[in-house]
């Protein structure tokens, strides 16, 4: 805007104040003015050229008097908002070339330094002739309906974020419930994750069965950057010490756990309890923290705290769940004894890795392995003795065979050995080799050393033909009963029909 002589300000369209002539004000123009001095809205009056010949005190005040007067109608263009000035100047010279009326929304600077919202409502102007005039208008302060407006905007924005949020958390809850371990857990968990916690780097971290280290079971987000260690001590990190959330916003190296490198300055550890039970932590670090500051950076953190201790008690409740589930199963297919497979599991497991390899085409081992003259051997040195010979044992079969092969004690002193996709010959190397190896075992029992061990093994082969689990059985028990009356300690691999050997 730019001020004019006689105190009247013209409105700057782009035309030069050199070519614009003052007008004369009417008597109606007297009256507005009179009437709308001292309003308690901004209002303002122009001519046909875009001259604003008043403006009322209201936009005095508010601009100040000193700037409008030394500026004149340059003030009000100096205090718009510099991104909204071309939008201003279009709006005007839109409405003063089709004489519509208009309204505008702008932010301006008041005498202070705070810049306020405003709306203008400008109305053409007609005189009793009928003929343009000007416009006539008003400037409303809707700045507290704009932050009203803001923080509803806003509220909506957090509303739609949670509801997402919580979404993604009822997805991954609906996967944890089905889970039939801990272990098949781990790939949902950081899928998930990688999405609740985006541009976050994180790593779910479980005690091991001692409860003496917490180690990192899966990792998101840019997983090279990650700066916590994949195996800590439960005393490095605060939360576990404490048994609640730790968070540090800053590069202040005080507070900060020991198992989290240089390089993050914002991490939340979120402690994972259910039931009283210390069973590992949650651990965020937060990438796009390091671009904010102050409140900023304080809200985010905030905000997403909530977050992480929502996840992770959900995560708490379906891990106890799948503990007590894992050890109750394992208590239903395992020797309390021996800690190997019971009976029951063999059977399972043999009649499915018989129609296994025969669709497969592979081979197919069973070894059956009796302690030798174990009865007396407990007679002479009592049943705890007994015990002692019979988990060494076991712990022997679990060295020597691999992870993909079935171990499982029989019953008394009898072991069973599913061996998958085995040829035959080295069927019978493993079987040699055991029945060697037994005979080295270092027994102690009470401090004393106990007499060295054998066994008798009967082994049965199987492929590309499709039994019943009871015949290959049986086939192993001729055997071992064949190999005890030769003499014992020594393996016999039989011959049927139905057995390829």
């Amino acid at each position: 805007m730019k001020q004019g002589n006689n105190s009247t300000t013209e409105l700057d369209t782009g035309m030069s104040e050199e070519n614009l002539q003052i007008p004369a004000i009417t008597l109606e123009e007297i009256n507005f003015q009179t009437l709308a001095e001292d309003a308690p809205v901004t209002l303002w009056l122009t001519d046909i050229h875009g001259n604003i010949i008043f403006t009322n005190n209201q936009y005095k005040n508010f601009i100040g008097r000193e700037k409008v007067e030394r500026l004149g109608g340059k003030a009000w263009f100096n205090a718009l908002h510099p991104d909204d000035r071309d939008y201003c100047l279009t709006v005007f010279k839109d409405a003063f070339e089709t004489y519509k009326p208009f309204t505008m929304e702008y932010r301006l600077r008041r005498r202070d330094g705070e810049y306020r919202h405003f709306i203008d409502h400008g109305e053409p102007y007609i005189d009793g002739h009928g003929r343009f005039s000007g416009f006539v208008g008003s400037s409303t302060d809707i700045t507290e309906q704009k932050l009203s407006e803001d923080e509803l905007k806003k509220s909506h924005q957090e509303l739609t974020q949670y509801n997402y949020e919580m979404n993604l958390i009822n997805q991954l809850n609906s996967y944890l419930q089905v889970c039939r371990s801990v272990d098949e857990t781990y790939p949902i968990v950081s899928y998930y994750a990688e999405q609740i916690f985006p541009d976050c780097t994180g790593a779910l971290y479980l005690f091991n069965d001692k409860k003496t280290l917490v180690e990192s079971m899966t990792t998101w987000g840019i997983t090279d950057d990650i700066k916590s260690a994949p195996v800590i001590a439960p005393d490095d990190c605060w939360s576990l010490r404490q048994g609640k959330e730790h968070t540090t916003l800053d590069n202040d190296g005080r507070l900060r756990c020991k198992h989290v490198g240089d390089g993050i300055s914002t991490y939340i550890c979120e402690p994972i309890i259910a039931q009283g039970e210390m069973l590992g932590m949650l651990h965020i670090e937060f990438n796009a923290a390091k671009h904010k500051v102050g409140e900023e950076k304080t809200y985010y953190v905030e905000s997403r705290k909530r977050l992480v201790k929502i996840t992770a008690d959900n995560l708490a409740l379906s891990l106890v769940s799948l503990k007590l589930k894992e050890a109750l199963q394992s208590q239903s297919v395992r020797d309390p004894l021996t800690y190997l497979f019971n009976r029951r599991f063999m059977e399972e497991s043999l009649e499915r890795e018989i129609h296994r390899c025969a669709r497969a085409q592979h081979g197919l081992g069973l070894i059956l392995s009796d302690i030798d003259h174990f009865k007396k051997f407990n007679d002479e040195y009592g049943h705890d003795a007994g015990d002692i010979v019979l988990v060494e044992y076991a712990n022997l079969l679990k060295a020597h065979f691999r992870s993909s092969d079935v171990i499982c004690r029989y019953g008394g002193e009898e072991f069973i050995i599913i061996l998958p996709d085995i040829d035959k010959e080295n069927l019978i190397k493993r079987a040699e080799l055991l029945c060697h190896e037994i005979s080295s075992l270092e027994l102690l029992y009470q401090n004393k050393a106990l007499p060295p061990i054998t066994a008798s093994f009967g082994v049965a082969y199987l492929h590309n033909t499709l039994i019943e689990k009871a015949d290959i059985i049986k086939a192993a028990d001729i055997a071992l009963y064949e190999a005890k009356n030769n003499g014992r300690d020594q393996i016999v691999v039989p011959t049927t029909e139905f057995v390829d050997i």
